[in-house]
Parts: structure tokens; C-alpha cells; sequence
């Protein structure tokens, strides 16, 4: 399958899950695909490539997919909460882009994880290994870009660790 015939079959199933989705399951997906664009800039971020279009969709989504649909009369101190999440977010991308800093990146990722397992377990779809995908990683990326093993003194790794343990 060539790549033009890949991305055109991905397309049409997002548009196809898209539309038969529930108003729930719709904020789980744009928390997912937020989260992926957040993790693929991240990585392109570090591998010295450019991230714009990722960190682009990513603040899209945040502001037309999240931000924008919050009702803030009905949705009281937790909308406002999310909004102030939301708001904070667009300016630490656009923060950490200028600065070149994927760690930053992944303190947003951090904000937007538990988010989105709480919209995920609404939906109905909770996963177990949904945090894994986006927090692991982040180990693996401070070794890499520090040179040095993360976390050897203070809990670190071991800490880290633990918390995807309680998870689990």
C-alpha cells in the first residue's frame, strides 16, 4: 500500500468514527489525537526537525476542539479549570517551541494525560496502557537528551516507576 493510499484509508476511518461517535467519545478522541500531536512534535523537537505542524494541530485542537466548546455557565469552577488548563497549554507549546525544549512539551503532555484517561473512562473506553504510551517514553527522552541516567539519586526512574505501577 503506497503512502498517499495509507493516509487516504486513515482518513476515512477518523471520518467514519468521527461521525457515529457519541459527544463523550468525541472530547476522548480529540484528547487522543492532542496527545499524539503533542508526542510526535515532542520527538521532532528533539531529533532537531521541524515541529511546527505538529505543535500547530496540537494548539488547533486545544483551542477549536477543547477550549471552545466549554460551557462555562453551566460547567461552573470545573470549566473555568479547564479553560485556565487550556489557556496555559497553548502558551507553554508556544513557550517551549521559542526555547526549543521538548521537557516542556512533556510537562504538557503530564497536564493533558490524566485529562483524557478521566474522558476515556467516561467514554466508556478506558485503556490501561494509555498513560504508558505517552509517559514512559518521557525517561527514555531526559536520558537522551542529558547524556546522563535520570533519576539515580531521589527516586527517579525507581519513583517514576512506581507511579506507573499504582497505575496499572
Amino acid at each position: 500500500m503506497t503512502m498517499r493510499a495509507h493516509r487516504t484509508y486513515a482518513a476515512t476511518q477518523r471520518e467514519t468514527s468521527v461521525s457515529s461517535a457519541k459527544p463523550v467519545e468525541l472530547v476522548a478522541m480529540v484528547y487522543q489525537r492532542l496527545l499524539d500531536h503533542l508526542h510526535t512534535g515532542k520527538i521532532q523537537m528533539a531529533e532537531g526537525v521541524d515541529s511546527s505542524e505538529s505543535f500547530s494541530k496540537a494548539i488547533d485542537l486545544i483551542t477549536t476542539g477543547l477550549e471552545s466548546c466549554l460551557d462555562k455557565e453551566k460547567g461552573g469552577e470545573i470549566a473555568q479549570n479547564l479553560a485556565f488548563i487550556y489557556d496555559w497549554a497553548g502558551k507553554e507549546i508556544i513557550r517551549a517551541r521559542l526555547r526549543r525544549d521538548p521537557e516542556m512539551i512533556q510537562g504538557v503532555i503530564n497536564a493533558f494525560v490524566p485529562l483524557a484517561e478521566a474522558w476515556l473512562e467516561h467514554a466508556g473506553q478506558k485503556d490501561e496502557s494509555f498513560a504508558s504510551k505517552y509517559l514512559q517514553p518521557v525517561m527514555a527522552t531526559a536520558k537522551a537528551l542529558s547524556g546522563k541516567a535520570v533519576g539515580a539519586s531521589a527516586g527517579g526512574v525507581k519513583g517514576m516507576n512506581a507511579v506507573f505501577a499504582a497505575r496499572a
